[in-house]
Parts: structure tokens; C-alpha cells; sequence
């Protein structure tokens, strides 16, 4: 095939890079463009917690949230001793205390930490769910929440994970079945919240951040109006930072 086919001249631009995307990446493009650009497509490295400011590090430690889940995904793994197999701030250990309160931590687990990487039109998704597990008779899709908040935006923001994560159930891509229950479990507080499937949603968000993207567009909207500047690490470089008083 090589043999036959006529080699690209300067004249021909090369095809344009296949975009692939984790929620994590989406979900920074749609709530900054300008944030996705600085870690994404220039690779500028953030801070780590200890080094960022004080009013950062008090909205969620990503120390916090790896050493929770690390000690879920062991537990619901190979058993034992969920609070021992903890190794993080102690405020992660009255997480995990409460949860092994709740009925959903005992249900038949599946599968922890399943990847998958699907197409949506021209660009790749790829995802982790933290648990499959079985409820009531009904898979169900988990994923749990260190976060210190979790306001009307966020709440949006996490459904759309669990959607994208239905949406590869639905392909055959995750163990258990096609029609799995999506929930968002938020260890702070205890509580599970259901996620209806929408994979149209999926389909559109997916698809208009790509497109733009792949354009090199991460010009500023209205629709960013209130990206939180005061909690970005990128802030002290960033020229598009907003000043919040």
C-alpha cells in the first residue's frame, strides 16, 4: 500500500490530531477553555496542594480524594478492613466511617475501577468508574465524591460523568449490562444521588468541546463569566484571570 499511494507534498496539510478526552478534560475546557489550554495543549504542570494557597488547598485536597478512593477501590476489591486499609487526612477517615454506614457499601461489587475508551463521532472518551455493583436486583454504576461542596453546577457537572459512563455501558463496554443505575455517591456527606442516562446530552457536550478544540478555539464567553479565577492554579500567569476581590 505504501508502494502505491502518493507521499503528502508541503502543499497538503496533515490530517488534524484525533481528540481524545477524560470527563476531567471536558469538564476543564467547558468551565475555562484558557485552563484547558495552559495543562492540555501546553502541558504547563500545576502546583501541587501543598504549594497553592491556603484558600485553594481548604476546597478539596486531590491528597483527599486519591487516598479515599485508593482505600474503596482495595476494599470493595479483597475485603478487610476498610478503615485500615486507609492511608490519608483524617477527614477522609470520617468519610469512609459514615459510608460503611450506608447499605449501598455492602451490595455485591462487581468490578472497581473499570476503564473504558469509547468514539463519540471523530473523538475518543475515556472514562474510570470507581464501582459496579448490584442493587436490588439492578446494576449499578458508582462514583464517589470527596468534594467539600457539591452546588447545583458541580451536581451538573458530575451527572454528565455518570452519563458518559452510561453511555459505554449502553455500547457493551463496562461488565454487567446495558441499562445500568447511575449513581453519584458524596462521601461527605453520606448521600447518594441518581443520574437519569441521557446520551444525547453526552453526545452534543462531547462533540461541541472537540470542534473547538481540534479549531484551537479556547476564546472566553458569556457562559464564563463566573469560572472560579480565585481557585485556579494557573491564576498567578493567567492574563484572562478575573480579579475577584
Amino acid at each position: 500500500m505504501e508502494r502505491i499511494q502518493p507521499a503528502l507534498t508541503s502543499s497538503q496539510p496533515a490530517p488534524p490530531p484525533q481528540i481524545s478526552l477524560s470527563f476531567s478534560q471536558l469538564h476543564d475546557f467547558e468551565v475555562c477553555p484558557v485552563r484547558y489550554r495552559f495543562s492540555q495543549v501546553w502541558g504547563v504542570q500545576a502546583p501541587p496542594d501543598e504549594l497553592q494557597p491556603a484558600h485553594v488547598r481548604a476546597v478539596g485536597s486531590t491528597e483527599l480524594g486519591a487516598a479515599v478512593h485508593e482505600a474503596l477501590a482495595a476494599w470493595h476489591n479483597t475485603g478487610g478492613d476498610l478503615l485500615e486499609l486507609y492511608r490519608g487526612p483524617e477527614l477522609g477517615r470520617e468519610m469512609l466511617t459514615r459510608y460503611l454506614e450506608h447499605p449501598l457499601a455492602r451490595t455485591r461489587t462487581l468490578a472497581v475501577e473499570v476503564g473504558f475508551n469509547m468514539a463519540i463521532g471523530a473523538t475518543r472518551v475515556r472514562g474510570l468508574v470507581d464501582r459496579v455493583c448490584e442493587v436490588d436486583g439492578r446494576v449499578a454504576l458508582i462514583d464517589y465524591k470527596t468534594n467539600a461542596t457539591l452546588d447545583a453546577d458541580l451536581l451538573e457537572s458530575y451527572s454528565l460523568q455518570l452519563r458518559i459512563y452510561g453511555l459505554a455501558a449502553k455500547r457493551g463496554l463496562l461488565p454487567g449490562g446495558r441499562d445500568p443505575r447511575l449513581v453519584l455517591f458524596d462521601l461527605r456527606r453520606g448521600e447518594p444521588r441518581d443520574v437519569m442516562p441521557d446520551d444525547g446530552l453526552v453526545e452534543q457536550r462531547v462533540l461541541a468541546a472537540s470542534t473547538r478544540i481540534s479549531a484551537g478555539d479556547f476564546t472566553l464567553g458569556p457562559e464564563h463569566a463566573n469560572r472560579p479565577c480565585q481557585l485556579c492554579a494557573y491564576r498567578p500567569i493567567c492574563s484572562d484571570a478575573r480579579k475577584v476581590l
